[in-house]
Formats: structure tokens, sequence, C-alpha cells
């Protein structure tokens, strides 16, 4: 587990914050996304040396005189408490008429929270945006992890607030080439496994034990009677009223449906419903629809949050097991996994063949994506049309001998002529093999979890934070 002040990456997201701050301009900043992934440390992270008044909201009543109160203390505002402001409209007012012309920013975070409980209080921050920051050197910055509220009713098109920010940052995941400092022990395998189970969310790699196996730590964190048994449910009830049917969705695209039919039907949910549910699913990140090149008509569809995907996958699957009888469970959760795990290869493999080892081959990617037709496909194909040259990407997660690489090489090729349209029949054919591990094969090329750039292009530790730097070695 990592020190409780750790900080790695975010780079352009603190970058962005800091020219808003730089710039001298009032306005409105928000900064969202899943809860979990690191919104508060990044603020408080950017806070840093800046007069500021930071509060954090919630499902109470009594968001605005506590507001109030921190911003009275934090900025030397006593007249601020004892004003007792009846309205956001009135602080405010109030506070830009104390501070004067002085930089400040006030930090109202997980706004989605107060806006839950008084639906009217973001039409008291449109009249604060518009009537009382431009006379301030205010920054008012608001962060959310309800994605969807924030959305639709802050900065949504029929919101008050819509095109009204300053700046708007929706948070995402770190790299995954960013897990080596949060687990340095482990190698290039377990730094896959470990991705593949909890993403590159902030706030659960910092509770891996990195001297545990990966699997070991997503039963103790997500398991039966572990620290965060609840939170796959608890991250859905926060977001929808009722989540039955999205997380009936969710069950079956991870137990292998790729359609919407396919996912409808499992679910046990009329097609159109289905449709609706998926769409909102899209929206907040939790499903991404996959890139399948040359078909128009064909979409499938995957869970993208890993963490989410794993508990669905593994975890739920194994926990009647796992209580009744551990061994056993850990036996399932095992098979269960090797599969997840094989899944999410083929996703990282398709990250790095257009990230890393297209631009190694001096290729400028066009487009991307999976090749499929009439039974046959390939992992994933990425075209750079200016040198006419395809390169495939077929993902095993396995440890392949020299011969097993060039056959799987050879097949990719073979498969690529019925695949491409006839436009491309003239295109080079590159194939790349990813593996768990490999034996050296010679001219197939052959990238394996070692040759993934652990650490790479991903910052450590801010503010001296004592880690060992990643390597991701055995």
């Amino acid at each position: 587990m990592v020190e409780p002040g750790f900080f790695v990456d975010r780079g352009p997201e603190l970058r962005s914050l800091e020219e808003a701050w730089a710039s001298g301009r009032p306005g409105l900043v928000a900064v969202y996304g899943r809860r979990r992934v690191g919104k508060t440390r990044l603020i408080m992270e950017w806070l840093r040396g800046k007069p500021h008044a930071y509060y954090q909201a919630g499902l109470w009543p009594g968001n605005l005189e506590a507001l109030a109160a921190a911003a009275a203390e934090q900025l030397g505002l006593e007249p601020l408490r004892e004003a007792a402001p009846r309205s956001l409209r009135g602080l405010f007012s109030l506070l830009a008429a104390l501070i004067g012309g002085r930089r400040a920013a006030v930090v109202v975070d997980e706004f989605t929270y107060w806006l839950r409980v008084e639906p009217g209080v973001v039409s008291e921050l449109q009249y604060v945006v518009d009537h009382v920051l431009p006379g301030t050197r205010l920054l008012l910055v608001v962060s959310g992890s309800l994605v969807g509220l924030m959305q639709r009713e802050v900065l949504g098109g029929g919101s008050p607030l819509y095109g009204r920010a300053l700046l708007r940052r929706r948070l995402g995941e770190l790299p995954p080439w960013c897990l080596p400092w949060f687990a340095p022990r482990y190698g290039p395998v377990e730094l896959v496994e470990a991705y593949a189970f909890f993403g590159g969310l902030p706030f659960y790699l910092r509770l891996v034990d990195d001297s545990s196996p990966p699997l070991e730590e997503l039963l103790r964190i997500l398991g039966p009677g572990g620290v965060l048994e609840d939170e796959p449910l608890f991250l859905l009830r926060e977001e929808f009223r009722e989540p039955s049917p999205y997380l009936a969705l969710l069950r079956a695209l991870s137990q292998g449906a790729t359609s919407l039919g396919e996912a409808a039907q499992l679910a046990g949910l009329p097609t159109s419903h289905a449709s609706r549910y998926l769409h909102t699913l899209r929206d907040l990140g939790l499903v991404e629809r996959e890139r399948l090149l040359f078909q128009r008509r064909r979409s499938r569809y995957r869970v993208a949050d890993n963490l989410l995907a794993a508990w669905l996958a593994v975890v739920e699957p194994a926990a009647s097991l796992l209580r009744d009888n551990p061994p056993a469970g850990r036996r399932l959760a095992a098979q269960l996994a090797a599969r997840h795990v094989a899944r999410v290869w083929e996703r990282l493999s398709c990250l790095h063949a257009v990230s890393q080892l297209a631009p190694r081959l001096g290729l400028s990617p066009s487009t991307y994506g999976r090749l499929e037709r009439r039974g046959e496909e390939i992992d994933c194909a990425v075209i750079d049309e200016s040198s006419e040259t395809v390169l495939l990407v077929e993902a095993k997660w396995s440890s392949l001998t020299a011969r097993e690489a060039r056959r799987v090489a050879a097949a990719a090729a073979r498969k690529a002529q019925a695949l491409l349209p006839s436009p491309m029949s003239g295109y080079r054919v590159v194939a790349a093999v990813y593996a768990r591990s490999a034996d050296p094969a010679g001219d197939a090329l052959v990238v394996t979890a070692r040759d993934m750039p652990w650490g790479g292009g991903c910052p450590g530790p801010a503010r001296g934070a004592s880690t060992k730097p990643p390597g991701g070695g055995d």
C-alpha cells in the first residue's frame, strides 16, 4: 500500500487548472468524474499555496451554512460567518465585497450531493456565475462524482450553466503504465492482472498490497467480507434510483454478450429499453462501444470500467462458493480471472500497438479497431493510409513458443486477406503477436507483458513522496 500523500501523474489536468488560475479571470471551473478517480486529490494538489476555501458538500441540509463557515475560517473573513447569508447569491455577494480584488479559489467538492438535496441550488449558482463573479478575481470550483447529474443539471445543454464554465475537466483513469508507482514489487504479468482488476483508479490501487498476488488482493478488497465488498453496487445506486436494469445489462456484457440484442435477451429486457439504458451507461463511461472496422450496421459493447467488470466477471459469480467453500471458490475465481484478464489484455495490446508500436515502426495510424467478418476476426488492426500499411494485432494471454508465435502471426496475415476491403488488397501487412510471455521468434514481431512501457510517460509521486521507481521487473 502506498502512503496517503502519494500523487501520480495528472500533468495535463494540473496544467489546465494552473492556466485558469494564472489567467486572473474570474469564473466557474467544473471537475467531474467517476467516484474514486482522484478528483479531490487533484484539486487539493492544485490548491497548494493558493488562497482558497474548500468545502465538501453532502446529502444533508445546511450545506450553505457550512460553506459560509468554511470560507470565513479559511479566508479569514469573520463577517461572512456573522452575516449568516440565506442564499448562495447572498453568500458570494458578501464574499466578493469582503475579499475585494484579491485572487482566491472557492471549492465546493461533491457539489452534486448538494444538488440532489436542493435542486434549486443550480439556479443560484447561475446567478453567481453571471452576476457576482465578473466583478471579482474569484474562481469558483465545483466537482461532482454523480456523473449523470453533473452532465444533465450542471453542464448539459438544458442546464442553467450550459456554456458558462471557464474550464471543465472530466477526470479519467490513470494510464495503465502508471501502475508500477502503486505496486513496485509486481512484475509485468502481475501489473497486467492488477490493471485488469482495478483499472487506473488511484483509490483502489492505493489499497493493493503488492506482496500478495493481484487476484488475492481483488478478493480481499471486493470479495465476501472485503473492505469494499459493496462498492460496485454502491456506485450504481448512487447514479441510478433504480439500478436493477443497468446491473442486468452490465452482467450480460460481462457474461459474453457483445451486441445490444444479446445483452437485452440475457438481461430479460425489451430491446428498446435496453438501448436507452445502454446509452446512459456509455455516457457514464461504464460501457464502451468497441471499434469495428468496416462495419456500419454492427456494434459491439463491453464493460469499460475494469473494477466493475472484474467484480461482475470474477467476484460475483464465485461469491457464494467463496463463502461456503473458500478453496473451491478460489479455484473458480482463478478460472474466471484468467478469462477476464485475457479480454483486458486484448484491449491493452491494441492500446500499445496504436500508441507505442505503430510509431516505433514508422506508422501514423489513420484508424484502428477489430476486424470481424463471417466468423473470422483479428483482435485489432491499425491502419496507416499514408504508407498503405496495416498492423495486425493478435493477443494471447499465454506463454508461447517461438513456433506458436510464428504460427499465430502467419494465421493473422492469412485472415487479413479475407477481412480487409478490396481497396486495401495491395496494402503491406505487418502482424504482431502479443503474449503474456514468449520465446524469441526470429523475424516474427512479438510483444510481451515485459515489453509494456511500465512507468513510461507517467510522472512519479509529487512532493518528494518516497517510493521505489517503477521498472516492471520481476
